[in-house]
């Protein structure tokens, strides 16, 4: 179809000619963003991503992100914000990424075929191993069988001292561990990325995968942002809390603080 083949022959965005030398996909949204003159700071505090990722974009190291799918999402939400369409960055994204298969088929070939030289030298080392075993357990063997023929020998006798009695030692009562006044726990059915602010400092940005568990101690406000909100399960100081039911998949800014504690306690006196 000739649409098809349109399509086929299209150069990629960020693809200066046949004459010049390609511009990798990451300079390319870099150029995008500093010709319309936006700094990645103002990106970052609108988004909500993080400059790390944001800087991972525009250097093509996507091995940085969480997942492939953040990936996709924090492409779209920068295209959004400097002017780009998201469908076609994310499209002109994953064939970069078809692009470099090949070259990761041959890593991949290569770590199977290191892999299969391991296992290959450890069967062999295993195999040395076992004979050794079986070669000590026969020479025990014949040694046993020769002392059996022997003369048994009467050992001479040994005086025996009177058992000593033993005075129990008092117990001594372990200390308890006392908690926090709020106690915030989330698990998770299914990986999620959680971003914590913990009494006003940031605690943590990472990804958590199912059957995971969490737990946050704070003496005021623990502040979260959910990647997959509809995966998490939360405690707070043992109650269950429930999210509003505003809130999407991504939920930002959930705020639990010693307020909330105190009106999910009067929910469950309630109860």
């Amino acid at each position: 179809m000739p649409g098809a083949e349109k399509n086929q022959n299209r150069q990629p965005p960020w693809d200066a000619g046949a004459d010049a030398e390609p511009v990798p996909f990451g300079g390319w949204l870099r150029r995008q963003r500093e010709l319309r003159q936006v700094s990645l700071r103002e990106i970052a505090d609108v988004t909500k991503i993080s400059i790390r990722y944001l800087e991972a974009l525009e250097e093509d190291r996507f091995d940085v992100l969480p997942a492939p799918v953040f990936a996709k999402g924090f492409l779209r939400e920068y295209a959004r914000y400097v002017g780009l369409d998201p469908d076609e960055v994310v499209n002109t994204y994953l064939n970069a990424q078809s692009d470099a298969q090949p070259e990761e088929d041959a890593e991949r070939w290569a770590t199977q075929s290191k892999k299969l030289s391991l296992e290959w030298t450890s069967g062999l080392l295993l195999a040395l191993a076992v004979a050794v075993v079986l070669a000590l357990v026969a020479l025990v063997a014949f040694y046993a069988e020769r002392s059996r023929e022997a003369p048994p020998t009467v050992p001479p006798a040994i005086a025996v001292a009177p058992p000593r009695e033993v005075v129990p030692e008092p117990l001594v009562p372990q200390a308890v561990a006392v908690e926090a006044p709020l106690v915030v726990t989330m698990d998770f059915a299914e990986d999620c990325w959680v971003e914590a602010t913990v009494d006003g400092q940031r605690r943590l940005s990472e990804l958590h995968v199912q059957g995971e568990s969490l737990m946050l101690e704070a003496d005021e406000l623990v502040l979260l942002t959910l990647g997959n909100a509809f995966a998490v399960r939360i405690e707070v100081n043992g109650l269950q809390y429930e999210m509003e039911a505003g809130s999407g998949r991504i939920a930002r800014d959930i705020r639990i603080d010693l307020e909330t504690a105190r009106q999910l306690a009067g929910i469950a006196d309630d109860g």
